[in-house]
């Protein structure tokens, strides 16, 4: 079940109007676990599987793998999940597919290779309508309009020309580390000049109750259990509505997504890595130093117990810390390997294992991934999810930036890097608002420019 499941998951990201918030099967949890688990057996294996395209009524197009011993109703039952879910006003006895280019009904019954459905070929979900007998039409009455009717109906219609493909708006992966690591240093910074001002309490209670959420989330009992009886394991079930945030929907499209993952690392993640709450001298938060370290479980619930207990004093910085941590341990919770990259370091002779571990560490760098596995173990080479170095170029020109600045005396800025920083999608919200839009400007701006001047000095 869960193999057909992914396999008509993937088959839909590939689809050229996919819509993502289409997703059938987050209705699940409403309907009969027995009835769905009927439509969705898995059929027997055969090493002949391709691929066909099932069109909906609305225009929408879903690819379908499948293989010769699929019956018709197999591929009807995944596309009627795929475009309505469980919607009771849609039975799937009132549809039926029809070969595009061969204008042929298919029957349910049949086998692919009996209907003689090849690789590409467009099947049409159509709706079986009631017949109306009409009696006593006349022949004119079956004639469509003419090629001269056509033209006078349309002559008004303005011409319209072929959509121009836009260029990809996707920043490159390296980018996207580096406003991270901007990001996390304006957080920081921020921190520790709104600590002294009159909105200090206001923004830990704020940043509290964003914390508590992530540390102690609330998940139905009910969905709990349909994602379990998919045939996924109750740890990696929870992990997934963690990082998911309680929504069935996506922690659904996360497990299909990471079904191949090995279970081993469950146990290590549901509690989090280690998080180092050694304060150092200046009392400006956790420090570098491994000699005592906690759990971020650990951290957040002490925390939550000595406020429960008036026993701790709001520490803006030591939250803001603690947030910044959950997002890293999130990160890496939902590590996936480059594929291109393992395939690599295998063919070099490493082990797989070793690789994937590798690959987290580094970040999915295959050059450092490979300096890791062949011994060196500089910190360098680490993914650290860390904020500028302050003794970079980067650092300097964006720190001293007067817009920038002061940004770091908002609390409004603060809350904005931290939402980009959780999710980056977010930016695209936050770029249209009127009083965040010109420092993320700003930023941009600064960045590249000092980027353009260390790349002219070095070929000079």
């Amino acid at each position: 079940m869960r193999d057909q499941i992914a396999e008509a998951w993937h088959n839909r990201k590939s689809s050229r109007t996919a819509d993502r918030q289409s997703l059938a099967l987050s209705s699940i949890s409403a309907g009969n676990p027995a009835s769905n688990n009927t439509m969705l057996m898995p059929l027997p294996t055969s090493p002949e599987s391709f691929s066909v395209n099932v069109i909906s009524i609305e225009g929408n197009i879903l690819g379908v793998t499948v293989k010769p011993d699929f019956t018709v109703e197999n591929i009807k039952k995944i596309a009627m999940i795929h475009f309505y879910g469980q919607d009771t006003t849609k039975p799937i006895s009132r549809y039926r597919l029809v070969h595009s280019s061969k204008f042929k009904q298919l029957v349910d019954e049949h086998y692919i290779d009996d209907e003689d459905i090849n690789e590409y070929d467009e099947l049409l979900l159509v709706e079986i309508r009631p017949t109306i007998v009409q009696e006593n039409l006349s022949d004119e009455a079956f004639k469509g309009p003419n090629l001269e009717a056509i033209a006078r109906a349309t002559s008004d219609l303005p011409g319209r020309n072929a959509p121009k493909r836009m260029p990809s708006t996707e920043c490159p992966a390296d980018f996207q580390n580096e406003i991270r690591k901007i990001l996390i240093t304006l957080v920081q910074a921020s921190t520790k000049i709104l600590v002294h001002s009159s909105d200090a309490e206001k923004l830990y209670d704020i940043i509290k109750e964003k914390l508590e959420t992530r540390c102690k989330p609330t998940n139905d009992p009910k969905v709990v259990k349909t994602l379990v009886e998919m045939g996924y394991p109750h740890k990696k079930v929870l992990k997934a509505l963690r990082l998911r945030k309680s929504n069935m929907t996506e922690a659904l499209e996360w497990l299909i997504e990471h079904q191949d993952d090995s279970d081993k690392e469950e146990d290590e993640e549901m509690d989090f890595l280690s998080l180092d709450t050694t304060e150092d001298s200046s009392g400006a938060g956790p420090s570098t130093s491994l000699n005592t370290k906690k759990s971020l479980k650990e951290a957040c619930i002490e925390l939550f117990e000595a406020e429960n207990h008036d026993q701790t004093e709001k520490n803006l910085v030591n939250i803001v810390e603690l947030l910044l941590e959950s997002f890293r341990q999130y990160r890496r919770m939902e590590f996936k390997s480059n594929k291109r990259a393992l395939r690599s370091l295998v063919e070099m002779g490493f082990k797989e294992k070793d690789i994937i571990g590798a690959l987290k560490i580094t970040g999915n760098d295959q050059a450092n991934a490979c300096e890791w596995l062949l011994g060196e173990r500089r910190r360098s080479l680490q993914d650290l999810d860390e904020g500028l170095e302050v003794d970079g170029p980067i650092y300097k020109a964006i720190m001293s930036n007067p817009h920038i600045q002061l940004s770091l005396t908002n609390p409004r800025m603060l809350l904005a890097y931290l939402s980009m920083i959780e999710s980056p999608a977010s930016t695209n919200v936050w770029i249209n608002d009127p009083e965040v839009s010109p420092v993320l400007s700003q930023i941009s701006k600064t960045y590249h420019a000092e980027k353009y001047a260390i790349h002219m000095n070095r070929y000079t």
